[in-house]
C-alpha cells in the first residue's frame, strides 16, 4: 500500500522521509502548469548549509516544510512545494550513497528517475541520460540551465565535505532524518484551481513580526513609546528598500522631518539621524504600515498620490532605483543581537555569542529573554537596530538592478540631497570597498555572513568610508587568511581587537596556495585572488580591469586538462602517468580557475588553445585570473609556476 493511501479521509497529511518514499515505491510528476525549476544559487546554498548544520548538530529531525500532491495515473502530481522537492531530488542525485535509492527507481529492470515532467520530454531525457547523449535545442538548454547550475552548486558543496565517510553520513542524514509534511488532495481535485489558490493565499505572520510583538509588550505602559519603537522596527524590517524611504512612509514624515538642514548650495551627501523619536508622531501606524507594504509591492507609480494628505510627503522627489539586500531581516536582527551582547551585556566570551540562524530567530531570542526584562533593554536594542540598519544602508553593498541589461551588480549608493530632490546614486567608477564586500559575499556562507558582525560594530564608531575600507581589508585578512576557526566565535572575538591586532598569516596563506588541492580549494581563495589582482591592475598592466565585477562562480576548473589529449600530454606535465608529482602539477593553484556554472561539463578536457579562444570571445571579462593566464600563447608547467608565484607575491604585499 502507498504511504499516502493508508488514511481513508479525502484530504490526508502525513510525515514522510525520503526513506519512506523509497519503501512505498512512490513516483512524482511535475505538472505542466508548474515552472520547470527556478531556484538560484543562494536558495540552494541556504538549504544545503541548513541541512549540514542540522547534520553536524546531530538533530534527530529536520523539518523541511510541506508538499501538496494528488494521485494521477500511478504517480503523485506535485501541486505545491515542487521547487523544494526537486532540489532534494537533485541533492540525492549528486550526493549518492543512500540517497540514490530516492533519486532513481528500478522499473522492469530499467533504472529511471523517480521524478518526471509532464509534456517536457527534454527534461525527462536530461534526467535519464548522460550529457554526452543529449540532443537539445538552444531553448531547451536555456530552460535546463537552472537545473545544471543547481547540480554544480551541490557538487561543489559536496567537495567541501570532510572525505567520503562524512559525505556518506550526510547522505544518510538527509535520507532518514529530513521530514516533510505531505498533504494528499482527492483524486477528483481540480489541480489548476488548487495551484491558483495556493499562489494567492494569504501570507502568515513572519517570525520577526511575532518577535516584534513579544519585545514591544515590555513598553505597554507607555503607548507613545510603544508606537515610536514599532515604527522604527517596521522601517528597519523592509530590507529591499532604503531606510529613509521606509521611515518616511511608515511614520508619514516629510523630508524636512528627516533632514531639517536643507542645503541651498548644490548637492550634499546626507544621512539619517541617530535618533528620530521626537519626529515620530502618534498617527494611525496600522494605516501607514499598510501604505508602505502597498507602495513597496505595487510600486510608487501605482499609488494615488492625491490620497497622501501631507503635500510634503509625496515621493516624486525621491529616487533610489531597484535594489535588493544581501541579507534578510532575521539575519540583521541576529547580527544586532550579537552587538547587543557585546555592547550592552558586556559579554566577552565568544562561546556565549549567539548563532546567526534565521529560521530559529524566536527560539534564539527566547533563550536570551533575560536580556529584555526591562523596557529600557528593549528600547536600547531597537535603537541599536536603527543605527545598525542606517549604517548598513550607508556602507554595505546591495544588489542594484540595471534596467538596460536586466542584471544586478553589487554597489554602495550614497544618498544625495539637492534643492529639489533626494537621490541614491551609484558611484561613477568601480570602488574597491564594494568589490571587497562582493568578494566576501560570494565566498562566505550565505545564511550567516559572520564577517558582518565586526564590520557593523566598527561602523557604530567610525563614519568615514575610507577608514572603514581599511578596516575591512584588515578584518578579511585576520578572519580568512589565518588557520580556520569556527566563524561564529572568531567573528565575535574580532569585536575586542584593535585595528592593529587584525593581521593575516602569510605563512598559512602560502602553505594553502602551495597545497595542490585541485577542485577541493575553497572558493574564497579564487575570489580573494580576483580582488587582489584588481587591486594591482595598474602595476600588472591590466587597466581594462577597472570595471570588473564579481559574479557567482562555484566550479573549480583546470587550465591544462585533467585527462589530456595526446597533443597536450607532454606540454604541462612533462610526462603522463599517475605519479604524485603529476597529480600535484594538475591540481596546482596556478593551473586552476573558478568559473561560472553552465551546461559544459567537458571544460576540463578541452585543450588550452580552445579554452583561450572561447575566453577571448566573451564580451566581458568574468575572471581576472583566467585573463592573466590566457595572455600566454601557450601553457606549460614553467608558466604555471610563475603565475602562482606572482599571485603569492601579491598576497604577501596585500597582507603585510
Amino acid at each position: 500500500m502507498n504511504i499516502l493511501e493508508k488514511n481513508n479521509l479525502p484530504i490526508t497529511s502525513i510525515e514522510i522521509t525520503l526513506e519512506k518514499v523509497v519503501a512505498s515505491s512512490d513516483l512524482y510528476n511535475i505538472p505542466i502548469y508548474q515552472r520547470l525549476y527556478v531556484w538560484g544559487d543562494d536558495q540552494i546554498k541556504t538549504l544545503l548549509e541548513d541541512l549540514y548544520k542540522a547534520f553536524s548538530e546531530n538533530q534527530p529531525k529536520y523539518y523541511l516544510g510541506g508538499i501538496m500532491v494528488t494521485q494521477n495515473n500511478g504517480k503523485f502530481d506535485l501541486i505545491d512545494g515542487q521547487q523544494r522537492f526537486t532540489t532534494l531530488w537533485l541533492i540525492s542525485k549528486k550526493l549518492g550513497y543512500d540517497l540514490l535509492n530516492f533519486s532513481h527507481i528500478t522499473i522492469d529492470k530499467l533504472e529511471k528517475a523517480r521524478m518526471s515532467f509532464a509534456v517536457r520530454d527534454f527534461a525527462n531525457q536530461y534526467f535519464n541520460s548522460t550529457n554526452s547523449e543529449l540532443n537539445l535545442t538552444k531553448d531547451e538548454v536555456e530552460e535546463l540551465k537552472p537545473i545544471s547550475t543547481a547540480e554544480n552548486v551541490i557538487e561543489n558543496f559536496s567537495k567541501e565535505l570532510k572525505g567520503e565517510e562524512e559525505k556518506k553520513e550526510f547522505a544518510s542524514f538527509i535520507y532518514t532524518k529530513v521530514f516533510l509534511i505531505s498533504t494528499q488532495m482527492p483524486k477528483e481535485t481540480d489541480e489548476n484551481k488548487v495551484f491558483e489558490a495556493m499562489n494567492n493565499r494569504g501570507v502568515q505572520l513572519q517570525q520577526h513580526e511575532i518577535l516584534k510583538a513579544q519585545l514591544l509588550s515590555a513598553l505597554k505602559d507607555n503607548r507613545e513609546e510603544m508606537h515610536q519603537y514599532s515604527l522604527l522596527w517596521d522601517a528597519c524590517s523592509v530590507m529591499d528598500e532604503y531606510l529613509e524611504k521606509n521611515i518616511k512612509i511608515v511614520a508619514d514624515l516629510g523630508w524636512k522631518d528627516l533632514f531639517p538642514e536643507k542645503s541651498d548650495e548644490g548637492e550634499t551627501i546626507v544621512q539619517l539621524p541617530n535618533k528620530i523619536h521626537d519626529r515620530l508622531k502618534n498617527k494611525n501606524s496600522e494605516i501607514k504600515t499598510k501604505k508602505l507594504l502597498f507602495i513597496l509591492k505595487e510600486g510608487i507609480n501605482d499609488v494615488d498620490l492625491a490620497q497622501i494628505k501631507n503635500n510634503d510627503n509625496v515621493l516624486e522627489d525621491y529616487d533610489s532605483g531597484k535594489v535588493r539586500s544581501i541579507i534578510n531581516f532575521p539575519m540583521l536582527l541576529l547580527h544586532t543581537l550579537r552587538l547587543f551582547q557585546f555592547r550592552y551585556r558586556n559579554i566577552l566570551d565568544s562561546e556565549k555569542s549567539v548563532e546567526v540562524k534565521g529560521k530559529d530567530l524566536i527560539e534564539i531570542f527566547k533563550t536570551h529573554s533575560d536580556y529584555f526584562t526591562k523596557s529600557e533593554d528593549v528600547k536600547n536594542f531597537i535603537d541599536l537596530l536603527w543605527n545598525v540598519r542606517k549604517n548598513f544602508d550607508r556602507h554595505v553593498i546591495k544588489w542594484v538592478g540595471n534596467i538596460e541589461n536586466n542584471e544586478e551588480v553589487h554597489l554602495i549608493k550614497k544618498l544625495y540631497q539637492s534643492k529639489t530632490a533626494f537621490q541614491r546614486r551609484s558611484p561613477s567608477s568601480n570602488e574597491g570597498f564594494a568589490l571587497l564586500q562582493s568578494m566576501l559575499y560570494h565566498s562566505q556562507q550565505i545564511i550567516t555572513h559572520y564577517w558582518l558582525t565586526p564590520f557593523l560594530n566598527k561602523m557604530l564608531d567610525e563614519e568615514d568610508s575610507e577608514e572603514l575600507y581599511k578596516y575591512l581589508r584588515k578584518l578579511d585578512n585576520c578572519m580568512f587568511c589565518n588557520e580556520r576557526k569556527d566563524l561564529r566565535t572568531m567573528s565575535y572575538e574580532m569585536l575586542s581587537k584593535s585595528d592593529g591586532q587584525l593581521n593575516g598569516n602569510m605563512e598559512s596563506v602560502e602553505k594553502t596556495l602551495n597545497s595542490s588541492l585541485g577542485t577541493s580549494y575553497p572558493s574564497y581563495w579564487f575570489y580573494k585572488t580576483e580582488y587582489i589582482l584588481w587591486e594591482n591592475r595598474f602595476e600588472l598592466g591590466f587597466e581594462n580591469w577597472k570595471d570588473y565585477r564579481m559574479t557567482a562562480k562555484n566550479s573549480v576548473e583546470h587550465i591544462s586538462p585533467q585527462n589530456p589529449k595526446s597533443e597536450e600530454v607532454n606540454i604541462v606535465y612533462d610526462h603522463f602517468d599517475e605519479s604524485e608529482v603529476v597529480r600535484k602539477k594538475k591540481d596546482d593553484f596556478g593551473n586552476l580557475v573558478l568559473l561560472s556554472p553552465g551546461m559544459n561539463s567537458e571544460y576540463s578536457n578541452k585543450i588550452y588553445s580552445v579554452k583561450q579562444a572561447e575566453f577571448k570571445a566573451k564580451k566581458n571579462i568574468d575572471s581576472l585570473k583566467s585573463d592573466m593566464i590566457f595572455r600566454n600563447e601557450h601553457w606549460n608547467w614553467s608558466l604555471c609556476k610563475t603565475h602562482k608565484e606572482k599571485i603569492i607575491e601579491l598576497f604577501t604585499k596585500h597582507i603585510q
